[in-house]
């Protein structure tokens, strides 16, 4: 049998394939699937990260007190170093005080006729310089380590003298004069005080 459609095509019925209707359907599924996937991974990733974070903080917790112990031995080797180097400052600083004094007094002038000391000490006061100075003012601008104050009485003027030009003409010392006076008219002894410095590489 034959059907014609005697209609005007304005009026006849025109059939679209199944398949718009199929993809009409399957499409808002399938994007809203995407959707839900890409929310899920996302949601999964920050939920791992987070999981992460508060497994190092357990860890960092952990180690807490090994990490104060650890400062605690940082700061002890710091002081340790500290006291280490002013050890080797002291060392380095040091004078041997015996032998300087030794030295000194190979230079006082000799004894009066009587027998009597002709000068004598009444104070010494020693100072260890470090690091070495050397002033063109003071000791001929030689390079010194230690310095003696020194106070005392002197039979005369002249031993006085001859001590200060023993002391200016040795290699190992130099001397600074200051005074040498007789406190009274009736006094027969003079008083004098000087600074002598230790001249390093002097022979000892």
């Amino acid at each position: 049998m034959i059907n014609i459609n005697l209609l005007p095509k304005s009026l006849q019925r025109i059939r679209e394939p199944g398949y718009w209707r199929v993809l009409a359907v399957a499409f808002p599924l399938i994007v809203g699937g995407v959707l839900f996937g890409m929310q899920y991974l996302t949601n999964q990733t920050i939920v791992n990260l987070e999981r992460d974070v508060q497994l190092r903080q357990d860890q960092l917790a952990l180690l807490q007190p090994f990490l104060a112990e650890q400062r605690e031995l940082q700061g002890r080797q710091q002081a340790l170093r500290e006291l280490i180097s002013i050890a080797e400052e002291v060392r380095r600083g040091r004078v041997e005080w015996t032998a300087e004094i030794s030295a000194l007094l190979e230079y006082l002038p000799g004894s009066t006729a009587s027998g009597q000391p002709s000068i004598d000490f009444q104070s010494l006061n020693m100072r260890a310089i470090y690091p070495p100075v050397s002033s063109p003012d003071r000791f001929e601008g030689a390079s010194v380590g230690a310095e003696f104050s020194i106070a005392g009485t002197a039979a005369d003027v002249e031993t006085v003298a001859r001590f200060v030009r023993s002391l200016e003409n040795a290699s190992d010392f130099g001397v600074a004069f200051q005074n040498a006076s007789r406190r009274d008219e009736g006094e027969p002894h003079f008083t004098y005080s000087v600074t002598v410095g230790s001249i390093l590489g002097g022979p000892r």
